[in-house]
């Protein structure tokens, strides 16, 4: 259904742009638009169409106004292009940002919310905070994380580039002042997808990558002055919700998570291989990053690959290392017991 409803309107914006495309097809954003902030929980007019979760919070994170000395409080894990964002406007700007060191596995919900409230400064302004830490999949306690800031003055800015779609929670109950996802990760949307949804209040206070007309800054549309794109990966969105729809959003995360666990337990208690994601509660979804002491992971990694067509990421980072294995929909629990079967084998090895 999805790749139907992008094909069909790709072709059509290409014999005719003038007409299909500018005429036809950008109107139907409008209907787009509104059926992702419905599912979202936002207000049609807090909801802008991106294409990915790195466009829609740089133009957050490098829009919002702060003054030299002000600080942005974020963590090291993070997703590196937003802390290249950060980098490059506290080089231009003298702005302070704030990297805190999170322990891995995460520790309880309330000792990560006092790890942040411990970092806050009197010039923070702003919090980046994952709702899913795309190194290990942990899940952050975001609502009660972006209360507790809020309480000193901070405002949130929430990465959910593998929240939406993924978890059964909804955006906007999460409090944050704005929120950016990508659709083609868990929702299944066309590449180049993506949403930025931004509290009314917010929107005319935050500056757009790309300059829009001074009479649209209280606009959500001022951020996608992109000149002329393609409208063929929005709409094939909305056949993307409906199906996400039919599943349903604790079904799915139900099923994610027992293909995680059904890989996960061939190695419990197995000491070659230690996990880097809490569990418990709600401490993840369908992703569960495992370390394997004296192991070189890259090269576990391209045995899976090269030797049996598995693919898992490999997770390098300056605190730890280990593989990300992410299960989808389309997985099966045999598949997951093979996986499991040939990680042992390699381990063996």
């Amino acid at each position: 259904m999805v790749d139907e409803a992008f094909r069909n309107a790709w072709e059509a914006s290409r014999r005719l742009p003038p007409v299909k495309l500018v005429r036809e097809q950008f109107p139907q954003l409008e209907q787009v638009r509104s059926a992702v902030a419905a599912a979202a929980g936002f207000d049609t007019e807090e909801v802008a169409l991106v294409r990915n979760t790195t466009e829609a919070l740089q133009n957050v994170l490098l829009g919002w106004t702060l003054a030299p000395g002000e600080r942005v409080l974020t963590t090291t894990q993070d997703y590196w292009r937003l802390q290249d964002g950060l980098d490059q406007r506290a080089a231009r700007e003298g702005i302070v940002v704030d990297r805190l060191r999170l322990p891995v596995p995460l520790p309880s919900d309330a000792e990560v919310i006092a790890h942040f409230l411990a970092a806050v400064r009197p010039e923070t302004r702003l919090a980046l905070v994952c709702e899913v830490v795309n190194l290990t999949g942990q899940i952050l306690p975001v609502t009660a994380l972006t209360a507790a800031l809020r309480t000193r003055g901070v405002a949130v800015i929430v990465d959910g580039a593998h929240g939406f779609g993924h978890l059964d929670s909804i955006p906007a109950a999460l409090g944050a002042d704005a929120y950016g996802t990508s659709l083609h990760k868990w929702l299944g949307a066309p590449f180049g997808t993506g949403l930025l949804c931004l509290r009314r209040e917010r929107v005319r206070g935050v500056w757009p990558l790309f300059p829009s007309a001074a009479q649209r800054a209280g606009d959500i549309r001022k951020f996608e002055s992109l000149g002329t794109f393609a409208a063929a990966p929005f709409l094939g969105i909305s056949p993307a919700l409906d199906w996400w729809r039919e599943v349903g959003a604790a079904a799915k995360l139900a099923r994610l998570r027992f293909l995680r666990d059904r890989w996960l337990y061939a190695f419990s208690g197995d000491p070659r291989v230690s996990l880097l994601t809490r569990l418990s509660g709600d401490g993840a979804g369908a992703i569960a990053t495992v370390a394997l002491p004296g192991r070189d992971v890259r090269l576990v990694a391209d045995g899976l690959r090269r030797e049996d067509g598995i693919l898992v990421r490999t997770i390098v980072h300056p605190e730890f290392s280990g593989l990300r294995v992410t299960p989808n929909l389309f997985n099966s629990a045999a598949e997951m017991d093979r996986f499991a079967g040939v990680l042992r084998r390699l381990l063996e090895r």
